[in-house]
């Protein structure tokens, strides 16, 4: 049995590893199920439906009261109406360029009242580019916030659950791999007739085997369940995306953001692995590994859009890129107010401080391996 394949198994047979993957599938499992049940709350179906309910309720007032019923509030039951119509008639064109007109007619009035929202100007005409795009499209929407189908619910997973919890278990299962080979300060894997970089190297491409492993498992099973329940969805469904230049969102086909994200998801992955054999090597304990990689993992990914000295420097920081689907659409350079957060920059980054943790690791352990003989 080669150290490779010692190494897979010790991490195969652990009851942890799969206790932790198996609560890892169930919040996927969990949200899939959220998503499901509100796929249709902020579509326009949704909001259609919501306001003819409001529209309905005003009206019955104004009767109750024996006033006249405004004309507005008519006005919009009846063009509410006309878009649920269009859309219960699969007419997804005629729905969405009825909801455009409706946003021009709105956005004209707010010109010409001083003082308008901004905000809301800018809400209208992204939604406008967006129903613009489905329209193009002649496909039904899905809901931004608990999209269902498979393609859009891999992105969903990709976006929300993956940067931490995935990150989260390969830090789990890797502090354990990493560290049962210490007893006290003594190495035993160092006593192992096997070079320094042998040793580095098989621990090092176990854990990004077994990372790899979990993607598969965790965004595979998502994506079939999904699938099966919902279909796969469009490719050319279209994702939002944030301009330097623009004030308002833009919408690109999420076939762009696919592999590019996923690219990302396993450098993001490889570079984790490398980080906490690293510090499993440094610090020898499971505790300690398990907590200084979390914290400095997960903490400093969190904490790059909303702490300035961090933003700052975000783009030459590998835990900036552990969200590829808001690194592609430039969501994450918008929050952080740094548009060198780009994908170009993410490859560089994980790439680089792989290599560089990589190095580390080997110096360390060939030290310790000359102290243990």
């Amino acid at each position: 049995m080669t150290y490779f394949h010692f190494l897979t198994k010790k991490a195969y047979k652990g009851k942890l590893s799969w206790i932790a993957i198996c609560i890892s599938l169930l919040v996927v499992f969990i949200c899939l199920g959220f998503n499901i049940k509100n796929q249709h709350a902020d579509t326009l179906k949704g909001m259609a439906e919501s306001q003819i309910s409001m529209d309905t309720k005003q009206m019955r007032i104004y009767q109750k009261h024996n006033r006249g019923v405004a004309p507005e509030v008519k006005s919009d039951l009846i063009v509410n109406k006309r878009i649920l119509k269009a859309i219960h008639n699969k007419q997804w064109r005629r729905a969405y360029r009825t909801q455009i007109a409706v946003n021009s007619q709105i956005l004209k009035s707010e010109k010409q009242v001083s003082g308008s929202d901004p905000e809301m100007t800018n809400s209208l005409k992204s939604e406008s580019n967006l129903y613009r795009a489905l329209s193009r499209l002649n496909i039904p929407q899905q809901s931004e916030e608990s999209p269902a189908t498979g393609i859009s619910f891999l992105l969903y997973v990709e976006q929300w659950i993956a940067p931490i919890l995935i990150v989260l278990t390969i830090v789990f299962i890797c502090s354990q791999l990493h560290t049962k080979r210490f007893i006290g300060r003594l190495d035993k894997n160092s006593l192992l007739p096997i070079t320094s970089t042998a040793n580095v190297s098989c621990n090092i491409m176990t854990g990004w085997f077994i990372s790899l492993a979990l993607l598969l498992i965790i965004l595979g099973l998502g994506f079939l369940a999904a699938s099966i329940i919902s279909g796969i969805g469009d490719t050319r469904y279209p994702f939002e995306l944030f301009s330097k230049q623009l004030s308002y969102k833009i919408y690109i086909p999420q076939s762009q953001i696919i592999l590019p994200t996923i690219v990302l998801r396993i450098l993001s992955s490889f570079f984790v692995v490398t980080f906490i054999f690293f510090f499993a090597v440094l610090t020898k304990k499971t505790l300690t590994t398990l907590f200084f990689n979390m914290l400095l993992l997960i903490g400093t990914n969190l904490l790059t859009p909303f702490v300035e000295p961090i933003s700052r420097i975000a783009q030459y920081l590998p835990t900036s890129y552990f969200n590829g689907v808001n690194i592609l659409p430039n969501r994450m350079a918008h929050d952080a107010s740094n548009y060198q957060i780009n994908y170009n920059h993410g490859i560089e980054a994980l790439m680089l401080w792989t290599v560089l943790f990589g190095i580390a690791s080997y110096i360390l352990q060939s030290i310790r391996q000359r102290q243990n003989h």
